[in-house]
């Protein structure tokens, strides 16, 4: 296939004509990297926009001063770009981008991208357009993430009966974040019987729920549904199936599974204390009790 017929299907070129495609894709350089390659460093210069022809990557915010734990902030696929504040105002990385999988990509520099701008301005305005266009929805999205990770802190400093109980205010809260219509099914998990047991269901349109699977585990059932497990030190907890009425788009997908992903992670580690604290409580209990025979 050729560049032109590849460029015909990234959003970002949409609005160009096949003599421009050809001509921008002179200023590309086409790349690739192995699934574990690290593309750039957090904090490292950088002046090149990268676009993902095919593949996954990861952009991951380092949690510690060594860099061994990382934080997923978005997940890009076919299509998809990045890098491009680099580009624009020469900024130095403020994340982490790893290939997941396999990956090819074209690259631009920030001064092959301004020269193209520059000798064919019609164009290059609609290219940069597209990028803020996108740019805009990106911080649309984090907005709405880090509101809804507040009123999730907000929960954690909320005394808690249970697991269950804890489990069933966190997706009441979060499905007012969700775009569209989606049903929503929590379930926390029995140790003693295991098996798992449904302590939240809502609806907004007429279907089944979905089957749980024998082991639970994070990811896309399908293009509408999303299952979230929930764990702590390998240990099941619960998982929650989210599922819309309608198809998501690879954009949407990514853009949810991050947030999930996130939920899934203060889930675990809140429903792991709320049980040590239902136990203490337990066993104060029964010390008073004892102590007042």
């Amino acid at each position: 296939m050729s560049d032109t017929e590849e460029l015909k299907g990234i959003p970002l070129f949409r609005n160009l004509a096949d003599n421009m495609l050809a001509e921008f894709a002179g200023y590309f350089k086409r790349t690739g990297y192995k699934a574990g390659d690290v593309i750039f460093e957090e904090k490292s210069t950088g002046s090149t926009l990268y676009i993902i022809l095919d593949g996954e990557v990861v952009i991951e915010k380092a949690m510690d001063e060594e860099g061994l734990e990382f934080k997923t902030l978005a997940i890009m696929t076919g299509g998809d770009f990045f890098g491009e504040m680099a580009v624009i105002e020469g900024q130095a990385r403020f994340a982490q981008a790893r290939a997941s999988r396999d990956v090819r990509l074209y690259e631009v520099g920030r001064q092959e991208f301004f020269s193209f701008i520059k000798e064919h301005p019609e164009t290059g305005i609609s290219i940069f357009s597209e990028i803020m266009r996108t740019v805009f929805r990106r911080l649309q999205h984090t907005s709405s993430e880090l509101t809804m990770l507040f009123d999730m802190s907000r929960l954690l400093l909320t005394p808690h009966k249970s697991p269950g109980e804890f489990m069933a205010a966190v997706m009441d809260n979060i499905r007012i974040y969700l775009d569209g219509s989606w049903n929503i099914t929590a379930y926390v998990y029995n140790q003693f019987n295991e098996e798992y047991e449904q302590v939240y269901s809502k609806e907004t349109f007429r279907k089944d729920a979905p089957a749980l699977p024998p082991v639970p585990a994070s990811g896309w059932l399908d293009d509408k549904t999303y299952l979230t497990a929930c764990s702590f030190e390998g240990r099941r907890l619960g998982c929650a199936i989210f599922e819309r009425s309608e198809a998501l788009s690879p954009v949407e997908k990514n853009n949810l599974a991050t947030i999930f992903n996130t939920i899934s992670s203060i889930l675990g580690s809140a429903m792991v204390n709320i049980e040590h604290q239902t136990e203490a409580a337990m066993l104060e209990q029964l010390r008073k009790t004892k102590n007042s025979i």
